[in-house]
């Protein structure tokens, strides 16, 4: 809704129009309200004026009627003679002709000594006399209230020549005395006083019955409208208290509000007129307005959705249009233009490499995706050896220039590639309608025989592998593509070949080893993993107290999985730490069994390198033997040389705080590392094992035996303990023995065993 800029224009002129009509129409209508209700509070107030002088001069009036009787000889002196009965028929006659309502006399003292109705006034009476004398006035007008009725009093002294009495004339403020101040002032006069108990307004009043009742009823107390008027609900009187001097006795002054509502009601709906037309010509006008002023717009919006819609490729024409919008027009065109060219620098940025303008990897799957399947042709993925190195020692700048020359070489020996790209720091990758042969790979190994030049009289050799798909092995998809490149370019890495190229089977290879490092959290949770010991036999007692813990793995899909395949992975896939702590808590946990029957045995448990990297590993194995409830001595640690040479220092110290505690460690696979004897004696080990490859033939081979001979000898020298492993057959033995092996182990005596066949052989070796 109102989405459009010209129905918001509209909306926009209808709306400030309304908002200036309705502030006008307000203040008209507010300053109305208050006219008239200023000039209604005027007419009350002279109203309540009228009110006032007409009650002073019926006073006046009165007192005038009542000093003629005062006046009276007769009247004197019935009075001096105290005639009850004549004072009582004058009182009543002079009161008729004057119309007062009662008439009374009072000694001066102002005790009451006859009137024409039963009074109890008394100390009222008193009280006005008294305080006339005080002032020595010769009459006295005033208001009071009679059984819940209010009457204007009048008292004049009778002289002779002293004061010897006082008459009274109360008049009734009632019905009649209403309607006549109605005449004069035009407003309604109510007369009113609280009735017991109720809080209520009762009286005469020259409003019609009905609203007298409910008027009365809404003002409820009337010390409310005392000092202003108030409306009554529906606004058809507007009210004013008056204040007679009597308790609990009032008089309401009551303007007939209608007239002046009726003025407001008609200066209203004419307004309303006004407004209403005003707002149909303002929409007539907005919708011209609108239409006039949007055209531009229109066609400036025309021009946008082109350019949206596929202006990029070619420009479109901008509206020629005059004014401000002329200046938006042209500058639609100058963001067009730059627009066209962002999106040329983007698309080259997202298909081609920033350094040597090659394409990218995202061009080459969006090529590959276009084109597979294929029948013919190969993929040749160049991979520099060593990149990193040459990074390290010579610097990035000298690194890039190095991509660069190689790009421009790449880019003269493919000069017929379809696709020539830079996929990563140190890989490209060409891409041939054509079958790729070995030849291809000689010329190619032969254009990077000549140095690359990295500055004047400064040049590098460069030494590359080389990967090959052939294109009928891509399969369909870009994925497999890429992954099946992926395995050969690794292969390729650790070759020396002069190029690899993808067979059949390679990529199955590849998914066997994703399962084998997908599934070790599930195998160790699913007892597909299990240790087996295999004895140690100690050739000075003819006993076995020792073992070494390996690990199985039965797959359920691969089978038998041999450990030098899944810990070689394991350990590049960065799980091999989590395999170690599983078996060394497996281990421990079964030796503490033994242990608990009495049978000391110590097992020892094989570290990979990754292990001897860690410094928490000599805490993680603490923690371990303490949980287990096992002495250090209970565990053995066997370390391979080629895993000492990944970090020496490193490894020493690990080594170092394992022995400190108390574990016995070994070099495991003794003489197939390198530097062996340069090593040797700054391991903190305890124990030298000697790999299998010497001790499998000693009996036949004398090469064999004079190392084995050596070995032993040497490492007795420095201390070690000796094992021999690999031990087959009784020939073999008879020379360890002769030599001084410390312990044999091999399947001359058994071969790894369950933890219960291992017990068993073991009760039964030391029972033969």
């Amino acid at each position: 809704m109102l989405k459009s800029f010209q129905s918001r224009l509209i909306m926009f002129v209808l709306l400030l129009l309304a908002l200036a009509q309705l502030g006008t129409a307000l203040a008209v209508l507010t300053s109305l309200k208050e006219d008239n209700y200023k000039q209604g509070v005027q007419s009350i107030d002279v109203s309540h004026n009228v009110f006032d002088l007409f009650l002073a001069a019926r006073a006046e009036q009165l007192t005038k009627g009542v000093e003629i009787l005062t006046s009276d000889f007769g009247f004197k002196q019935a009075v001096a003679t105290r005639e009850t009965g004549t004072i009582r028929s004058v009182l009543q006659n002079h009161g008729a002709r004057i119309n007062a309502d009662i008439s009374l006399l009072v000694t001066p003292r102002g005790e009451l000594i006859t009137a024409t109705q039963p009074l109890n006034i008394t100390d009222t009476v008193a009280e006005l006399v008294f305080a006339a004398r005080r002032s020595r006035g010769s009459s006295i007008s005033t208001m009071v209230a009679l059984d819940n009725r209010a009457y204007q009093l009048v008292l004049v002294p009778i002289r002779a020549p002293n004061v010897v009495a006082w008459v009274g004339m109360a008049f009734l403020l009632d019905q009649a005395l209403a309607e006549r101040i109605k005449n004069v002032t035009g407003l309604d006069i109510s007369f009113v006083y609280e009735t017991q108990n109720t809080n209520m307004l009762s009286g005469a009043s020259t409003l019609p019955s009905i609203e007298k009742d409910a008027l009365l009823k809404e003002i409820g107390n009337i010390k409310d409208i005392i000092s202003s008027p108030v409306f009554s609900d529906d606004e058809k009187y507007l009210s004013l208290g008056v204040d007679i001097g009597v308790t609990n006795q009032w008089g309401i002054i009551h303007l007939p509000y209608d007239p002046w509502l009726e003025s407001y009601r008609d200066t209203r709906n004419q307004l309303i007129l006004i407004f209403t037309g005003a707002l149909a010509l303002a929409l007539l006008f907005g919708i011209a307005l609108a239409r006039n002023m949007t055209k531009p717009i229109g066609r400036l919006v025309g021009y946008a959705q082109q350019i949206g819609l596929g202006g990029t490729k070619e420009k479109v024409s901008a509206p020629n249009i005059g004014g401000e919008f002329g200046v938006l027009s042209h500058t639609m065109k100058t963001m067009q233009d730059s627009i066209i060219s962002r999106e040329e620098e983007l698309t080259y940025r997202a298909s081609h490499d920033q350094l040597t303008g090659l394409f990218n990897q995202s061009a080459v799957e969006q090529y590959l995706s276009d084109t597979l399947p294929k029948e013919r042709g190969g993929l040749v993925l160049v991979n520099i050896r060593h990149f990193k190195d040459i990074n390290n020692m010579l610097g990035f700048d000298v690194g890039n220039l190095l991509l660069s020359k190689v790009a421009e070489r790449l880019q003269t020996w493919g000069h017929d590639a379809k696709k020539l790209a830079r996929l990563n720091a140190d890989k490209f990758l060409l891409i041939f309608d054509r079958p790729i042969t070995e030849q291809d790979c000689k010329d190619l190994k032969c254009f990077f025989h000549n140095e690359f030049e990295i500055e004047k009289g400064s040049s590098i050799r460069l030494d590359i592998s080389i990967a090959v798909l052939p294109i009928e092995h891509a399969t369909a998809t870009v994925n497999s593509a890429m992954r099946r490149l992926d395995i050969v370019a690794d292969e390729a890495s650790d070759s020396s070949k002069l190029c690899v190229f993808y067979e059949v089977g390679q990529d199955e290879n590849h998914r066997r080893q994703l399962t084998i490092i997908r599934d070790l959290p599930a195998a160790l949770d699913g007892g597909q993993l299990f240790v087996v010991y295999q004895p140690k036999v100690g050739l000075a007692g003819d006993d076995c107290h020792e073992a070494e813990a390996l690990i199985r793995w039965i797959h359920p899909e691969l089978g038998f999985l041999p450990p030098d395949e899944f810990i070689s992975l394991l350990e590049h896939a960065g799980s091999i730490q989590q395999l170690t702590k599983w078996v060394l808590n497996t281990v421990l946990s079964q030796l503490s069994k033994w242990w608990a029957q009495g049978h000391e045995i110590r097992v020892a448990v094989n570290l990979s390198a990754h292990d001897l990297l860690d410094e928490q590993l000599p805490f993680i194995v603490s923690e371990a033997l303490q949980t287990n409830r096992l002495p250090t001595r209970a565990l053995a640690l066997e370390v391979t040389e080629s895993a000492v040479m990944k970090d020496r220092e490193k490894v020493i110290g690990v080594l170092k705080a394992l022995q400190d505690m108390g574990v016995h460690l070994a070099i495991d696979d003794f003489g197939t590392g390198q530097s062996s004897l340069s090593y040797l004696r700054e391991l903190p080990v305890n124990e030298v094992k000697i790999d299998r490859a010497f001790i499998q033939f000693i009996d036949t081979n004398k090469g064999d035996e004079f190392i084995t001979k050596a070995t032993i000898e040497l490492s007795h020298s420095l201390g070690f303990q000796v094992t021999a492993e690999g031990a087959e057959n009784a020939e073999g033995t008879a020379l360890l023995r002769y030599y001084h092996c410390d312990k044999i182990q091999g399947y001359f005596f058994s071969k790894p065993l369950s933890p219960e066949d291992f017990f068993k052989w073991r009760e039964a070796f030391h029972s033969r």
